[in-house]
Order: C-alpha cells, then sequence, then structure tokens
C-alpha cells in the first residue's frame, strides 16, 4: 500500500467519528441507522489500513 493510501485511512479515521453525534442525534431509525453502521465499518476499515501511516 502507497503512503498516500495510508495517509487518507490515517486521516479518515479521524474524521469520520465527527459525524456520529449528528447521527446519532437524528436517530438510527431507517436510512440513518444504515448510515451509522456503514460509517462504522468504513471507520473500522480506515483504522486497519491507515495504523501504521508515518511509523
Amino acid at each position: 500500500m502507497t503512503g498516500t493510501m495510508k495517509a487518507a485511512a490515517f486521516w479518515a479515521a479521524i474524521a469520520i467519528p465527527a459525524t456520529y453525534p449528528v447521527l446519532l442525534y437524528m436517530g438510527l431509525e431507517g436510512t440513518t441507522g444504515l448510515l451509522f453502521v456503514a460509517l462504522l465499518i468504513a471507520n473500522a476499515l480506515a483504522l486497519a489500513l491507515g495504523h501504521d501511516y508515518n511509523r
């Protein structure tokens, strides 16, 4: 994996959780709940891919 991809994954892992409070405030019914789960999965993937960025 390239350094650019690791950097993008690292920063995505930091930025994605910023959306959680908004989604939780809106409620997790219907598509909002699906979006929340998708963002949790995306965050886990970003954490896995970007964990060794800048080491």
